[in-house]
């Protein structure tokens, strides 16, 4: 048997091979081929299912919502220009609107604060004083004793003798009352009907601030002798209980009604215009009152060395820190490597009594120079030569009230600017009017152009128009190369028909692109056997 030469066997096992390669490559490319086309196909059936999704949505949608007029509508129509000018002023007032309903929102969060005045009654009643005992003693009038029968007079003795004996009792004894009493004033700008519906509220004394509520504690230091008084009665104190809420129709608590007023705290027991204080004693006394009023939110005095610094004697813990914050940025004193360190000058490293501390570390510092507010003093002299005194003894002093009637106003300027109000409502149905006014201006400038352009050159008007709806009905079907595999080649099927259009200097560039890129395939065919050998 002879053998076959080894040249010869290895060269028909390359051809064998390259062979094999051949038809597995051309089995890729018959693949890769109807991939594309099953590619192309379903880029039609997207195109057209965009163009049937627009059209639905733009039906869907059923009105226009775009209000700007082309810029060529006023070269033949110059009225448009106050058109656009409107638009612009339209732009602004939203804007201002938007910025004052950011304001307003904002601010309902942050009650304002209004002045008011507290004005305070001191006066005092006396009762069982020598006077008033001496007054009582003596005789009305001369009586006849032969007026009066034997059963008269053995009554009158009764009773002479009863009161005799009550008057050896502590119940007889002299004493005086003193009143401490508040009353919040009405502002003097306030029109005449809240004027009247507020009179009408504190006769009724419902819904009103009330004395108590305004004051955080009383205390009243009566100035007379220990050694004739050696009790502790002297020292008279009294302390809000801690605010709870309390019902709407209970005293304190909040009424319903345009003339009622909120109420600064409310607590279950019952809130009252003033205190009393009743002690023994027919002589003169002098009394000093301490009123620490209630704040919300509560503010504190601050320490000589830091309000000497901020120039504040009084303020919220809030606004302490706030105007420390404006004292570091007017003087620059944040770190440029870190801004959350502060650098201390010598006022602050006076103390604070470090070189620098990090920002929100601060608050924790400035609780050590925040005291309690110094209270109110008065003082009153009791006098016990009167019965009543006719004009007590009046002080004036200014508080800080939440100003509800602005917050009140705040919230209804909020709800007349609500989208789901009345005149936002009618401002909608304008809007789609004008939209759909101006999308009528709009499709009448592209009818008088098309017309205008047909009417001065009508042979190259319908040749461009031909052109351009034959370019967008190509787009749609795909059958462009742009529509079909998305390469900007421009060259359609009815084009690639014309023998004209392979007559262009863009040929000679293609053939080569496409031979080099032929060569390169053969290339690597041949070579890949090669390789799978070694």
């Amino acid at each position: 048997m002879q053998r076959m030469d080894p040249r010869v066997q290895a060269q028909a096992q390359a051809q064998a091979q390259a062979q094999a390669h051949a038809a597995a490559q051309a089995q890729a490319q018959a693949a890769a081929q109807a991939q594309q086309a099953a590619a192309m196909q379903m880029r039609k059936r997207n195109a057209l299912d965009s163009v049937i999704g627009e059209g639905l949505r733009v039906a869907k949608r059923g009105r226009p919502t775009d209000r700007a007029l082309p810029p060529k509508v006023k070269t033949y129509v110059p009225e448009s220009a106050l058109y656009n000018d409107l638009r612009r002023m339209e732009k602004k007032l939203d804007w201002t609107i938007a910025r004052k309903r950011a304001e307003l929102t904002d601010g309902l969060n942050r009650t304002p604060k209004i002045k008011r005045t507290l004005r305070i009654f001191l006066s005092n009643t006396s009762a069982n004083q020598p006077w008033q005992k001496a007054e009582a003693a003596q005789p009305v009038g001369a009586e006849v004793d032969g007026d009066k029968t034997e059963e008269e007079k053995k009554k009158k003795e009764a009773a002479d003798a009863e009161k005799a004996a009550a008057s050896s009792s502590d119940a007889d004894a002299p004493s005086w009352t003193l009143r401490v009493e508040g009353r919040l004033l009405e502002p003097s700008f306030r029109s005449r009907s809240s004027l009247a519906e507020t009179a009408r509220a504190n006769a009724l004394r419902i819904g009103a601030y009330k004395f108590s509520n305004l004051v955080k504690t009383c205390i009243i230091e009566i100035q007379r002798d220990a050694a004739l008084y050696p009790d502790s009665s002297n020292i008279v104190e009294w302390n809000r209980p801690t605010p709870t809420a309390a019902p709407h129709n209970q005293p304190g608590g909040m009424a319903s009604g345009p003339a009622s007023e909120n109420p600064l705290t409310a607590s279950a027991d019952v809130a009252v215009d003033g205190f009393e204080v009743k002690r023994k004693g027919s002589e003169p006394v002098k009394v000093k009152i301490a009123l620490y009023l209630t704040h919300n939110p509560e503010r504190f005095a601050l320490a000589p060395e830091l309000a000497s610094l901020l120039d504040i004697q009084e303020e919220t813990r809030a606004g302490v820190i706030t105007a420390l914050w404006a004292y570091i940025k007017d003087r620059r004193l944040l770190d440029e490597q870190d801004r959350r360190v502060v650098k201390c000058d010598a006022a602050l490293q006076a103390l604070f009594k470090t070189p620098s501390v990090n920002f929100h570390h601060v608050p924790e510092i400035l609780n050590r120079f925040l005291q309690p507010p110094q209270p109110i003093v008065l003082e009153y002299w009791i006098r016990t030569d009167k019965a009543e005194h006719k004009n007590p003894t009046a002080y004036d002093v200014e508080i800080d009230m939440d100003d509800t009637a602005v917050k009140q106003k705040q919230h209804e300027i909020l709800t007349k600017l609500d989208n789901n109000s009345e005149p936002s409502r009618q401002i909608a149905e304008l809007d789609d009017r004008i939209a759909q006014a101006a999308q009528a201006v709009r499709n009448h400038a592209t009818t008088r152009d098309f017309l205008s352009s047909f009417a001065r050159d009508p042979h190259a008007h319908i040749r461009t128009w031909l052109a351009s709806q034959a370019r967008d009905l190509d787009a749609i079907m795909g059958t462009t190369a742009l529509g079909a595999n998305g390469v900007a080649t421009g060259i359609g099927a009815e084009e690639i028909r014309r023998a004209e259009t392979f007559k262009g200097s863009w040929v000679e560039e293609a053939v080569i692109v496409n031979e080099s890129q032929r060569l390169a395939e053969r290339l690597q065919e041949l070579q890949a056997p090669v390789q799978g050998q070694r």
